[in-house]
């Protein structure tokens, strides 16, 4: 993700493979929080909400001023941010944080940048939020804060034709799997293949790209047996394969995912505010639904959330 005077969603090349929609390179967007139409397609339905004077008081002296959220965001996992054929940037979590910062009177500046540079830059105070499908951990907790919006787990998929299937990660051994940069499944492959290695096995050959439509590429074009990634990306890119892709098993039970945000950061609490506005309003099952996401609906917006240390 780069600096903030370029335009991240104007006038793009996209490349269309195997029913994915590959992410064009940009910098920045401004304010989404119109109400103007973003793109067609899944983005068609415009969701909005309203300001809410009391909690527009929660939000810090110098956001208010500044009148914008600055939002580091992991381009190309759809349905959680991506860019649609336009270059426009579109996705659940777009939804999520433009809808909040509606309630706390805000426009949103987003930032695009690598899933791994995120984290590091609200240490650096580049951005004030950001989101990439963080799923909520202690030792991230350690570091930034989470303002929960959903619950996932991940998931992997293969091609329609394989038999494979995946109960525990053993069954990774002599396998290739492609993923995400940065992302708890890189670790996870990597931890798991010196595991196989030492009962005997196979390795796992762990793929890592810069965003997830690559990783899906991988699979569809035979270079990887498996793609495994969080259930939202998943169960989105299978449904556009048009029955090419299945999902053949799970790891982990449902965890919270979240908005990041620098640690003991005074927008949290606002966030959290806003988020439980849109949860008790509507608007919050509106952005679900227009992803097809309602399955990991939550009911309360939380901050740093008790979960594993892991």
């Amino acid at each position: 993700m780069r600096t903030r005077t370029r335009t991240l969603l104007g006038p793009c090349v996209t490349v269309v493979a195997l029913v994915l929609v590959a992410a064009c390179s940009g910098g920045t967007t401004g304010d989404t929080s119109s109400g103007r139409a973003e793109s067609p397609g899944e983005a068609s339905t415009v969701v909005s909400a309203s300001p809410v004077p009391s909690i527009m008081k929660l939000v810090p002296a110098s956001v208010a001023k500044s009148g914008a959220l600055r939002v580091g965001v992991a381009v190309g996992s759809p349905p959680d941010e991506f860019q649609d054929e336009h270059g426009n940037l579109v996705g659940w979590e777009v939804d999520i944080v433009r809808t909040a910062a509606q309630v706390m009177g805000l426009s949103v500046t987003f930032s695009d940048a690598p899933f791994d540079s995120l984290i590091p830059g609200l240490a650096a105070d580049r951005y004030d939020l950001a989101i990439g499908q963080f799923g909520v951990t202690g030792e991230r907790e350690k570091v930034i804060d989470f303002v929960t919006t959903l619950t996932s787990n991940q998931l992997f998929a293969a091609k329609a034709d394989s038999t494979l299937t995946v109960d525990t990660l053993a069954d990774l051994c002599g396998h290739s799997v492609a993923t995400s940069r940065g992302s708890r499944e890189v670790e996870f492959a990597t931890q798991q293949s010196l595991q196989c290695v030492a009962a005997g096995k196979g390795p796992v050959g762990v793929q890592v790209f810069d965003d997830t439509n690559k990783a899906g590429l991988a699979l569809m074009s035979g270079r990887a047996d498996l793609f495994w990634l969080g259930s939202t990306a998943i169960n989105y890119f299978v449904s556009t394969t048009h029955d090419q892709a299945k999902v053949v098993g799970h790891y982990l039970d449902p965890n919270p995912i979240g908005t990041a945000l620098q640690k003991n950061s005074q927008l949290s609490e606002p966030l959290r505010a806003a988020m439980q506005h849109n949860i008790g309003s509507g608007t919050y099952a509106k952005v679900l639904d227009k992803w097809g996401i309602t399955s990991g609906a939550i009911p309360t917006s939380q901050i740093n959330p008790q979960v594993s240390p892991g």
